[in-house]
């Protein structure tokens, strides 16, 4: 089997690489994320990612 050249392959990767993070991956991202201020409401209270409520101890 002959060797193939590294050289060709790593500037196709890179072009490859280039191609996702300029154009793909911002319109990615976009579907994901909205930036509607109609579904961010701030006079909801904070939901924490644990069932119990935070205590604060004031020992000052």
């Amino acid at each position: 089997m002959p060797q193939l050249n590294p050289e060709p392959w790593l500037i196709v990767l890179l072009t490859i690489w280039a191609f996702f993070t300029t154009i793909l991956q911002p319109q990615t991202t976009s579907l994901t994320s909205t930036n509607d201020p109609s579904t961010h409401n701030p006079q909801t209270t904070k939901t924490w990612p644990w069932p119990w409520t935070p205590t604060y101890s004031t020992n000052s």
